[in-house]
């Protein structure tokens, strides 16, 4: 029987986005090392036309919903009701596993510091070591109030105190931690699945013009709009269109009416995983602006690893995380998060003034040395 590690913290398994994904791709890159990874998610957040079992196996990884359903009630007394079920059945599945010594510890991907406390309780108890996966400086993000910006506070200045070993995804976040604990460190990037885009990368095209494509959270309105100016100051000078891939808010369908090039734009939401691939492999460049901000610095876009793998050259700016892995010969840099800038790049991609080829083939190399999840097996079952 092989041994077990328990991936917890997160509601949104199998079918988030960026933070799931990692949490997928770490399950997968623990099973290459010779362990089974279950996934417990605590309630469910679904709709019931999501159709999502409580329990079952996805992409080879176990997944269980420990509150018995993956449907978010439109009850708050069930809803609280399914939460302490949940949480009471967490505790179950780790007596369960360690019962039968399987158990060999914990992974947490969370953005709430209480269930930081609650895991670490939980490894105490059933004596495995708990690993804190951190990507995000969190109390960078202004959206938060109240409660839950005071959580993300505490979350920034204690969360490493109450874990075994931590997994981050950037330097900045391990210049935040005490050089007297630095050694319970590990550092893992931005991490993507290359072996599916190389299946994909033949296929059909769904798109036959030529395109610039920014993928991203509505919740990055800002870049959103910035990607939009940058693409509208180049549009005279291109025959370009701009896929965005994201959610049509009522915010970005105002922005796009307003647009002289609104018919060259483009947006894409709710796609199926292999139509985002093929947009992503069949465009003309990739563009990521990273703002000189504390939660840039910190956080290292999934999409990067993503845009690597398609092999189409990235428009960025030398920010964070990029500062480590890009420079002119893997990258179309930006001198800074200018419009004019990423404006510039665009047009030097449409009229063929760069090596597009070459930078795409850097890029894509760069990618596979460094963002490729089965590189980092044994850096994971070192952790326990």
């Amino acid at each position: 029987m092989n041994r077990k590690i328990l991936s917890v913290g997160h509601m949104e398994f199998p079918l988030g986005q960026a933070q799931v994904q990692r949490q997928l791709l770490m399950a997968k890159a623990i099973t290459l090392g010779g362990r089974d990874v279950t996934v417990l998610c605590r309630y469910g957040i679904y709709n019931q036309s999501d159709d999502l079992s409580p329990e079952g196996i996805f992409e080879g990884i176990h997944y269980i919903y420990c509150s018995g359903t993956t449907v978010r009630s439109k009850s708050i007394l069930k809803r609280n009701f399914l939460k302490f079920k949940g949480l009471f059945n967490e505790f179950r599945y780790y007596k369960k596993y360690n019962r039968s010594n399987q158990l060999e510890g914990v992974i947490v991907s969370t953005n709430r510091f209480y269930n930081i406390l609650y895991y670490f309780f939980l490894g105490k108890i059933f004596k495995v070591p708990t690993v804190v996966d951190n990507v995000e400086y969190w109390s960078s993000i202004k959206l938060a109030r109240g409660f839950k910006r005071f959580d993300k506070i505490l979350y920034d200045k204690h969360y490493f105190r109450f874990a075994d070993k931590i997994i981050c995804i950037s330097d900045f976040l391990i210049s935040k931690i005490p050089n007297r604990i630095k050694h319970k460190i590990v550092k893992i990037p931005v991490i993507t699945d290359f072996d599916i885009f190389q299946q994909m990368k033949n296929k059909e095209r769904m798109l036959k013009e030529n395109y610039f494509l920014f993928c991203g959270s509505e919740n990055y309105f800002d870049i959103i709009e910035f990607v939009i100016r940058a693409f509208e100051k180049s549009a005279d000078r291109t025959n370009m269109l701009l896929v965005l891939v994201t959610r049509k808010t009522e915010k970005l369908k105002s922005r796009l009416r307003s647009s002289p090039f609104e018919r060259r734009i483009m947006v894409f939401e709710r796609i199926p995983y292999v139509n985002l691939i093929n947009l992503y492999c069949n465009s003309e460049a990739l563009i990521i602006p990273m703002r000189n901000t504390d939660q840039d610095k910190a956080r290292f876009p999934h999409k990067i690893g993503e845009y690597c793998a398609s092999g189409k050259p990235i428009i960025t700016n030398p920010v964070g995380e990029v500062l480590n892995y890009f420079n002119a010969s893997n990258a179309l840099l930006c001198e800074s998060y200018d419009v004019n800038a990423y404006s510039r790049q665009m047009i030097a991609v449409a009229n063929h003034e760069v090596d597009s080829n070459l930078i795409s083939q850097n890029s894509y190399n760069t990618g596979l040395r460094n963002f490729n999840y089965r590189s980092y097996t044994e850096t994971l079952i070192n952790l326990f």
